[in-house]
């Protein structure tokens, strides 16, 4: 209802009200109007008030940081000061406040929903134990806990809970604060239906594209006819199953589709999560850098889980997107470290200018410094004999590293019995597929492959269930890598959720894939993936491979799994 101005309240109480009435109905007219007026000025500033504080609260509980800037302090166990980020609640209690384990300790949940009702034992457990149920805190009571370690039936904290000095208006915030943690269902959740979307950016190549969307579609008609079979079970359910049924959910996809230049994703991101919001961004694909969106998840906090890219962001401190590995940063890292004990002479590394392997090429050089030399070529600059022969002639390098794809190797493989080669030359699993049947006589013997996968006889044992899911629904065709892994972030994704029950938190859905991402049942093309707080690469190493001679060339590692 829209507030009515002053002025014209007061010219109805005194067009249609009697006289003798007047003077009352005009006068409630105007209380009216002027409450209209002062509610409608006030509102935006309680609103900013509001916002403020739950800023600040977050602030207090993430980083350890109070509104004046000073940090958060605190006693722990045996005395010991803690400070700031040490001090802050987040690092025991996690971003969502439903708590954790580790080493047999358990880490209570603190969000609002949890501490303001009762908490009652298991029943199966509570005779035998004695247990009794905890009562709802109230804010007083909370605070108490927060100052003086004490729960709201009186009893003591773990010493492992620090005990906080905070004066009455901090204790307030971070209060005010805990009320909201994980206190509402995430965007993207409805009473029925979970929405999740996948990126396909404009550079992505096509038969990628395609296998992305295959796993995708094949993966949501099946969560969605067991969903349909859950749902029809609920009815018969027993009482103490109600709230797992309560869990189940359509999934529905959302494929956003970006076009023209980087600049502008941002606002095609936030046009699509505005016509329909997303609990999860699943997989995606782009050949170029993911920062675009993986800012974009960031700014709203949106998970983002394993897209197809060897250009992720790199960063310690978010927290919304999970990657396969650091793709080609990883690989130059883990080639740097292999190189850190050859021998020193000349390091030339080839890259295209604007592709991915720039990338790889800064950080290769960051890594060893003063002992690379770069060639960069030009986007459209050709890769012929001539090319590599002047590289050689005038640096003689030690080793050759080439960041490029498959029509430039092929190129340099052509050329390859002209030259004087150095004793290696490195490749990228990643950029190349150039298998030993297209290599020149005498090539073999040179060339070095820095892979991040696992190798070929590892990959069979790994792979044999997703083959056979693939196999069942008649998805073949190449692009495996693009194939598994997106059934990977899809299995995660549906694992974290059985564990989430009813509680649709963004944030507790990441604590949970963090938690369970080691065991897994879908496999990768990785050796090894896990994450854990703070961690968002699964797969943190690389072989250095080459191929065995013929008849049968097979690829082996030149050294142990390299982790930087």
């Amino acid at each position: 209802m829209t507030p009515v101005p002053w002025h014209i309240g007061w010219f109805l109480g005194a067009v249609f009200c009697p006289a003798r009435r007047v003077h009352k109905v005009c006068g409630i007219f105007l209380l009216l109007s002027f409450a209209s007026v002062v509610y409608l000025h006030a509102l935006p500033v309680f609103a900013a008030d509001f916002e403020t504080q739950v800023q600040q609260g977050k602030r207090i509980y993430r980083e350890g940081v109070l509104p004046s800037g000073q940090l958060l302090t605190a006693a722990g166990q045996g005395g010991i000061a803690l400070r700031g980020a040490q001090a802050a609640c987040v690092s025991c209690h996690r971003r969502s406040g439903l708590g954790s384990s580790e080493g047999g300790k358990v880490v209570r949940p603190i969000a609002g929903a949890m501490l303001y009702r009762q908490a009652e034992p298991p029943a199966a457990r509570a005779p035998q134990r004695g247990l009794a149920g905890r009562v709802p805190y109230t804010d007083e009571a909370l605070v108490r806990a927060i100052r003086e370690g004490v729960d709201s039936t009186g009893r003591a904290l773990d010493p492992l809970m620090p005990r906080y000095p905070l004066d009455a208006e901090d204790a307030r915030l971070l209060v005010g604060y805990l009320k909201s943690l994980s206190s509402d269902p995430s965007p993207g959740v409805t009473m029925d239906t979970i929405h999740f979307a996948t990126v396909i950016t404009p550079d992505a190549a096509p038969d990628k594209r395609k296998a992305m969307l295959d796993v995708l579609h094949a993966y949501f008609r099946d969560k969605n006819a067991g969903t349909r079979h859950e749902v029809r079970r609920s009815t018969h359910a027993p009482w103490d199953m109600a709230r797992e049924y309560q869990a189940y959910r359509k999934w529905a996809l959302h494929v956003w589709e970006l076009s023209g230049p980087a600049d502008t994703w941002p606002r095609q991101l936030e046009a699509y999560y505005r016509e329909q919001p997303v609990f999860a961004m699943l997989s995606g694909i782009g050949a170029g850098s993911w920062r675009p969106m993986h800012e974009f998840c960031e700014r709203q906090e949106l998970p983002c889980l394993f897209p197809n890219t060897d250009l992720p962001a790199i960063s310690d401190t978010d927290f919304y997107s999970a990657y396969f590995s650091r793709g080609m940063t990883l690989e130059a890292q883990a080639l740097a470290k292999h190189l850190e004990g050859e021998a020193t002479g000349p390091l030339v590394q080839v890259y295209r200018e604007g592709e991915p392997g720039a990338v790889a090429a800064e950080a290769l050089r960051q890594a060893l410094p003063g002992r690379v030399h770069d060639r960069r070529m030009e986007r459209r600059e050709p890769a012929t004999a001539a090319f590599w022969k002047d590289i050689l002639q005038h640096t003689q390098p030690s080793a050759l590293v080439l960041w490029l794809g498959d029509e430039d190797v092929r190129a340099f493989n052509a050329a390859a019995a002209e030259l004087q080669l150095p004793r290696d030359v490195y490749l990228s699993s990643s950029l190349t597929a150039v298998t030993p049947s297209s290599l020149p006589p005498g090539l073999q013997a040179h060339l070095r492959y820095v892979r991040p996968f696992d190798l070929p006889q590892a990959l069979d044992r790994r792979l044999a269930r997703v083959r056979a899911w693939l196999r069942a629904r008649n998805i073949a065709g190449g692009e495996e890598q693009i194939r598994t892994n997106t059934y990977f972030a899809c299995t995660v994704a549906g694992e974290a959720l059985m564990h989430l029950v009813d509680n649709f938190s963004r944030d507790y859905f990441m604590e949970r894939i963090e938690n369970m991402l080691e065991n897994a049942l879908a496999g990768t093309v990785y050796p090894r993936t896990s994450l854990g707080p703070g961690q968002r690469f699964a797969s943190k190493g690389s072989y250095i491979v080459r191929y065995t001679g013929e008849p049968e060339p097979r690829l082996l590692p030149v050294g142990e799994w390299i982790v930087p």
